[in-house]
């Protein structure tokens, strides 16, 4: 069942696109948006900063590049450059592309984002692994983690500007926490 799951989820994912460069200026008119509908509390000068486009960190050979949005974070260290909305949430992201096929192709990404430190230490993290990647190899290239870092679930089928949407204007904190 898992190989018929991450086939439907490659096949309806839209993961080819222009350009890394073309990609990076959709990210960054979506976080301007959110910002000016103050959803987004990061000024523009620091979005600037943390919204990096780079050579490729994962895979070392030329033609691939990568997204940053904020720091590598796997600790969940809240001083670690990040993106903060106004509910008090936080995430950033990564997304590899390779640019030596045309049209150009998303091969990986990870978008995490975390409760504020006060409400929970939830978080949820959508990850695309790499062709070929151990996950790959078990059907699970796309999954999220629902804020366990053992417990992969396949992924709906989402682009990097869908869960960046998710992220934006998806996640809400309930006024009353279930134990």
């Amino acid at each position: 069942m898992s190989i018929e799951i991450q086939k439907r989820s490659v096949v309806n994912t839209p993961l080819e696109i222009k350009s890394a460069k073309n990609l990076r200026a959709e990210i960054l008119k979506a976080l301007n948006i959110a910002l000016d509908e103050k959803i987004l509390l990061t000024e523009l000068h620091e979005i600037l900063k943390l919204l990096k486009l780079q050579a490729s960190s994962v895979i070392k050979q030329k033609g691939y590049s990568e997204i940053m949005g904020g720091e590598k974070n796997s600790n969940r260290n809240e001083l670690i450059p990040h993106f903060k909305l106004n509910n008090g949430c936080w995430f950033d992201f990564a997304i590899t592309i390779d640019e030596t096929v045309s049209p150009a192709e998303i091969i990986a990404f990870d978008f995490e984002i975390r409760y504020p430190p006060e409400i929970s230490n939830w978080f949820l993290r959508f990850d695309l692994n790499t062709p070929n990647h151990e996950n790959d190899n078990k059907n699970m290239r796309f999954h999220f983690h629902p804020n366990n870092e053992d417990i992969q679930i396949h992924s709906p089928p989402m682009s990097p500007l869908e869960i960046l949407h998710l992220f934006l204007y998806g996640i809400k904190i309930p006024e009353k926490q279930r134990s």
